[in-house]
């Protein structure tokens, strides 16, 4: 009995700090934010909850999954809450309350697709998982079709200078696997080095390049990596390992993007 109503005043305390995290991003006209550019559908595609030794805290800072912290590897006999609690009780409650959360939001805070992850301390360890993830599929259908006109109309019929909050969203969401799973590295570099030509010239050239830049070594770091290398070291100190496996070559296509960066 008193196992369930601690439990039941640690989920009650973890609700009580995803509705501040949810007022926390309201305090803001979300609508005039993504007017700025019709390349943005959403504000926040991210969120973070963490609890260890009784508090609890969310956030948006990026949990990496592939990087396990030394807790991960202890355990701590003061805690609370044991692994088996936080997966079969916490996590399904949480997901269910992060979920109604959402859609009681104003819809232009949310991006098309949501995660909302988890970083709980257990008396067998660190239990890292993701709680909730969410697709709008209308808001990504919607955000295809901007990009493909964004593309026909302001690069390959371009004749002027882009804008360079334009160029950050562009080049995310080129990358994106979520909107293109089959990525066409061939076209992904020919619109980079159009955004560059259509721009040449203008004030604002430094900061499209370092938008692409930015761009490529997020999706090679978040994506092609963890695909292809095991890591070791830390968060802050990142070593990479080539996975074993027989055959193994990094594909054609995979090599031109990583050799890719903008000309000077």
């Amino acid at each position: 009995m008193d196992m369930d109503l601690t439990l039941e005043t640690i989920l009650d305390e973890m609700k009580r700090q995803i509705d501040k995290w949810a007022a926390y991003i309201s305090d803001k006209d979300a609508d005039q934010i993504v007017k700025r550019t019709s390349l943005q559908v959403g504000i926040h595609d991210y969120a973070l909850l963490e609890y260890a030794n009784g508090r609890t805290n969310v956030s948006d800072n990026n949990l990496d999954f592939t990087v396990p912290g030394a807790a991960a590897r202890r355990g701590n006999s003061a805690e609370t809450l044991t692994e088996e609690q936080v997966r079969e009780r916490i996590v399904p409650e949480l997901a269910a309350y992060i979920g109604q959360t959402l859609d009681a939001l104003t819809p232009a805070l949310i991006d098309y697709h949501f995660t909302f992850t988890g970083k709980f301390r257990t008396r067998e360890g660190e239990v890292r998982v993701r709680i909730y993830e969410y697709v709008n599929e209308t808001k990504k259908k919607q955000l295809l079709e901007r990009i493909s006109f964004y593309i026909e109309k302001k690069l390959e019929a371009g004749k002027y200078p882009t804008k360079p909050l334009e160029t950050f969203f562009l080049s995310r969401h080129l990358l994106d696997e979520r909107l293109f799973p089959n990525m066409d590295v061939g076209r992904i570099i020919s619109l980079f080095e159009k955004i560059q030509q259509v721009n040449k010239g203008n004030k604002h050239l430094a900061e499209h390049r370092n938008y692409l830049t930015v761009a490529l070594r997020n999706w090679a770091e978040d994506q092609w990596l963890p695909r292809y290398f095991d890591q070791a070291g830390t968060q802050f100190q990142k070593q990479y390992k080539k996975k074993a496996r027989l055959g193994w070559k990094i594909p054609s296509r995979v090599r031109s993007s990583l050799s890719f960066m903008p000309q000077s």
